[in-house]
């Protein structure tokens, strides 16, 4: 019985290859530092708005804004503030098309250069006493310009308005 332990080779204990290991780890970590895509969405928001609240944890789209303030509507891509009445009229309403149509143009040529979805989101920033009809009347022509996604711009529950 002696014969059989005597024969075997004894092993030394694994060891870990700790330098191997910590250059696959900070190869990970590069790599999911520079991988990592931070998407901000940068929003103006008139001092005198006071923006409705909501409990939904969604974020803001880069997306051309517009918002509408006692009657009047804004959009980054206009020159000047346009009235809610001209929402309402088919004269207001072509007059603000043909306004919009070069930056409409622009923005869905970048899209298509871009390969982005279909999908035309339009960041729409009310005040909390703007009446729903106005809304609606706004809405309604982005629609027919080809703003298929209409995202609502609310601040979070308990957040302080600035």
């Amino acid at each position: 019985m002696s014969d059989l332990f005597t024969n075997r080779v004894r092993k030394e204990p694994l060891q870990l290859q700790l330098t191997a290991m910590i250059d696959v780890f900070s190869m990970i970590v590069i790599f999911l530092i520079f991988g990592t895509v931070f998407g901000a969405a940068d929003m103006v928001i008139p001092s005198d708005m006071l923006i409705p609240k909501s409990t939904s944890k969604e974020g803001i789209e880069s997306a051309p804004r517009v918002a509408i303030l006692k009657g009047q509507v804004t959009m980054s891509q206009l020159d000047q503030a346009v009235s809610i009445n001209d929402f309402r009229t088919q004269i207001g309403k072509d007059q603000i098309k043909a306004k919009l149509a070069p930056f409409l143009k622009s923005y869905q040529d970048k899209k298509k250069a871009t390969k982005e979805s279909s999908v035309n989101p339009l960041n729409l920033l009310a005040d909390q006493e703007t009446p729903y009809s106005e809304i609606f009347d706004v809405i309604s022509l982005f629609r027919e310009l080809g703003f298929n996604t209409i995202l609502f711009v609310a601040t979070g529950e308990g957040v302080p308005n600035k």
